[in-house]
């Protein structure tokens, strides 16, 4: 009986041991898990942008000339991947976190095992030298009377089966060190997979740095068709914002002569509780030239002020109202036979301008998604490109604060 108590007691504790680091390990790897799995959610989206952008840059090179969009559009990909880059590394770091305690628990437990072998030879060795059969025999016969001997018969079948329990721990520990062993290895796999990315990626945004320098240099070369440009677009910028102002300020003086409707004011709340949930005006784009005033990249000491922001997308693609509400105007966009589609929303408007082709009239009533109008294509950097607007009344907002992230 005592080798059996012996063998039970270091059992128990040896299970202690082995609860404990398992509690200690599994509260780690349930926050890493967490922490991967949001890595990973931002990895997939990056590239799911990147590759968008990708196919908006193959666009722009459809030109013989270098284009400010085309700079922009590289530029972005390049934070985006320098921003997957920063995830990679993150990544790595928590494989090699989970590398580090998945060797711990496999030492752990080729000790454990280690020792139940040690443990169980033990008392074989103890049972052959002191309890062959005549000896069993021995202490059975040996009983005071018939009760003792089944008691001792019953403890010797008790031996019996606890020798077999503990050779199915043993080989129950077995298991679960080699299925310890295998995830370390394909967590080792997945860690060398991640390194490969990261040095193609930093490889591929090289590679767009130089792009991006020898395009920088290219269009300093050509300030002086650059200032005409920008003079051109400014000036037709201009004449839309005052004929936008003008057709606002019409707007808020009809709205203070005559309260809104009921329905209007309603169209107003629900447009303001959707702030950073309303749909994109294009189906798929990428934003390339913020809202405000920014520093020209090439033109030094030039600013670009922007009442919106516009967007890159697909050839032959829409624009779509980002809420309910009825089409107020249709502009003529100055210098160019593109059109500007302004939609009322309560007090608040949104401006759809560089549309070749508009789909509604003055008066129609949108709903959201509806298609505008088809957004027109330049032929010189050979972008499709959307100029879009959010206004409250006669102020101007920032649209990517009202869009959906």
């Amino acid at each position: 009986m005592m080798i059996i108590n012996t063998y039970k007691t270091y059992l128990k504790k040896l299970t202690r041991i082995s609860l404990i680091l398992f509690l200690i390990i599994i509260t780690f790897s349930t926050g890493f898990s967490q922490s991967k799995k949001k890595i990973n959610s931002q990895i997939h989206l990056l590239e799911k942008e990147i590759s968008y952008t990708n196919e908006l840059l193959k666009e722009t090179q459809k030109s013989k000339d270098v284009s400010l969009v085309q700079l922009k559009l590289l530029d972005q990909q390049i934070k985006k991947q320098e921003r997957l880059l920063k995830n990679l590394r993150q990544e790595v770091q928590l494989v090699d976190q989970q590398i580090n305690d998945k060797q711990l628990l496999v030492s752990q437990k080729e000790k454990e095992l280690k020792s139940l072998k040690d443990e169980y030879a033990t008392m074989i060795m103890y049972s052959q030298k002191n309890l062959n059969q005549y000896d069993r025999m021995m202490f059975v016969f040996a009983s005071k009377d018939f009760n003792q001997a089944f008691k001792r018969v019953k403890y010797f079948e008790q031996y019996s089966s606890y020798r077999k329990k503990q050779v199915q721990i043993i080989e129950q520990k077995q298991d679960s060190l080699h299925t310890s062993i295998t995830k370390l290895s394909h967590l080792k796999e997945e860690k060398e997979s991640l390194r490969k990315k990261e040095e193609d990626e930093i490889t591929k945004i090289n590679k767009k740095k130089i792009t991006q320098e020898r395009g920088l240099r290219d269009l300093k070369g050509q300030e002086k068709k650059l200032q005409k440009d920008l003079k051109k677009k400014n000036s037709q910028k201009n004449k839309l914002k005052k004929e936008i102002e003008k057709i606002l300020a019409a707007e808020a003086k009809k709205a203070k002569e005559f309260n809104m409707t009921p329905d209007q004011i309603q169209l107003s709340k629900n447009f303001d509780d959707n702030k950073g949930k309303l749909p994109w005006p294009v189906a798929k784009g990428v934003v390339y030239s913020s809202f405000g005033e920014h520093a020209h990249p090439v033109l030094k000491g030039i600013k670009i002020r922007n009442d919106g922001i516009d967007i890159v997308t697909n050839e032959n693609s829409n624009a779509r109202s980002v809420f309910d509400g009825e089409v107020r105007s249709i502009i003529s966009v100055p210098g160019s036979a593109n059109f500007a589609v302004l939609v009322k929303h309560g007090q608040f408007f949104s401006l759809y301008s560089n549309l070749e082709e508009v789909y509604v009239k003055p008066g129609d009533q949108l709903k959201v998604k509806q298609n505008i109008g088809k957004i027109a294509k330049d032929p010189e950097d050979k972008t499709t490109k959307l100029q879009f607007q959010i206004w409250k009344s006669t102020s101007k907002l920032n649209p990517v604060h009202w869009l959906a992230k």
